[in-house]
């Protein structure tokens, strides 16, 4: 996160694979339609893994600050950063979906694009403004929508570190949480009062999730980042007991507010509480998610968050007739390590120049795993050239 940082927290990590395996496994289930009987609700719910996204996000980029001081954040430097660390991998991932999605026309259950909307597609998603239209919002990968949601974030957070060193962060929080609630039960009454079409995309889809619409949940990562600095964590260390056991009735309540205006934030909710146990390393649920292959997946989560979506699509789309719904799903569960191959075949080739990391990964860590492959390939003796005697 900084130069002088130390390694990365397994356990984010191990909480990063986690919220990308479970929205490959929502997709698989969409893209399939299999009903799933009393895993399905679990399942159906893995679109709220981008929420356990944004908290990370809002833990991730204001550690740093937290540690620092907010007088030391830069603006410049900071978007600088971001764009070098997320665009590269982004916009190669975009030009192969792109490229496929032209040449094959719609055949392989990708969406059919051509003429003039080729060239929009392309400017909306160079410029992170694809989720502000609704033509643009689910097009060419739908996953990419939460990148400029993300980017959205970035360009308010300089504003929530002004706020922060002025008023506090417990209050600027405080006021990030209101502007949510009042932007999304508004949007609500606007539905309500047929201002808005209340089944169109721009309803479901553009409007939610707009800036206002997903603060909180970057916020409450912002607050568990300050406490994690702070070193307030880890004196709740042994308390994390009851914590895990208050992680149960607040599941209960966010998963029965699906579909109501405020579900994002009380999912937001959960996940802090998730990241804070996780974060004070004395209990199971630090340890499971902190272990190594799960972590260096987490790694590597943002390029299988890139690639995993027209993946699935394309493969249920040909199996699509090949059985029931329910068998599409498991067969195309069964195809997740081809996906993760592929991930990590973006991961080596572009995502991990844009790591801070790059001087080289430190034995034993997730990253060493990842990369473990590659060294064997450098390493493999080549064969001995065959002597050949003269009489």
């Amino acid at each position: 996160m900084t130069r002088t940082a130390p390694r990365r927290l397994d356990g984010v990590d191990g909480l990063r694979a986690l919220a990308a395996l479970w929205v490959v496994l929502f997709h698989i289930r969409a893209f399939s339609g299999a009903r799933l009987g009393p895993l399905d609700l679990l399942v159906r719910s893995g679109s709220t893994g981008v929420s356990l996204f944004l908290v990370l996000s809002g833990f991730c980029l204001y550690l740093p600050v937290a540690r620092g001081g907010a007088g030391n954040f830069r603006t410049l430097r900071f978007l600088r950063r971001r764009a070098v660390r997320l665009l590269p991998a982004y916009y190669a991932s975009l030009a192969v979906v792109l490229l496929v999605t032209v040449l094959t026309g719609g055949s392989i259950g990708l969406a059919r694009v051509s003429g003039i909307a080729v060239l929009v597609q392309t400017v909306t998603h160079v410029t992170m403004t694809h989720s502000l239209f609704p033509s643009t919002f689910y097009a060419l990968n739908g996953a990419y929508w939460s990148l400029a949601l993300e980017w959205q974030l970035y360009l308010g957070l300089p504003l929530l570190v002004i706020a922060a060193r002025r008023l506090g962060l417990a209050r600027t929080v405080a006021l990030v949480v209101a502007v949510n609630v009042v932007y999304r039960v508004g949007l609500q009454l606007a539905i309500a009062l047929h201002a808005v079409a209340g089944t169109s995309l721009m309803a479901t889809a553009v409007l939610p999730n707009l800036l206002p619409g997903r603060w909180a949940e970057f916020g409450l990562g912002m607050v568990a980042a300050q406490l994690h600095a702070s070193g307030r964590i880890a004196g709740w260390a042994p308390h994390a007991g009851w914590a895990i056991l208050g992680l149960v009735p607040l599941t209960a309540v966010a998963v029965l507010s699906q579909g109501s205006p405020l579900e994002h934030l009380l999912f937001g909710a959960v996940f802090f509480v998730l990241l804070c146990i996780v974060l004070s390393g004395r209990s199971w649920v630090s340890r499971a998610v902190s272990w190594r292959p799960l972590a260096a997946v987490g790694v590597m989560s943002y390029s299988l968050y890139l690639v995993h979506q027209p993946i699935v699509q394309a493969v249920c789309f040909a199996l699509q007739h090949t059985g029931s719904p329910r068998m599409v799903f498991v067969e195309v569960l069964l195809l997740v390590p081809g996906i993760l191959v592929v991930a990590w075949l973006l991961f080596v080739t572009v995502e991990r120049w844009t790591l801070r990391s790059t001087g080289g990964a430190e034995p034993g860590s997730p990253e060493a795993l990842l990369l473990a492959p590659l060294n064997r390939l450098r390493r493999r003796p080549r064969p001995a050239e065959p002597v050949i005697e003269v009489a």
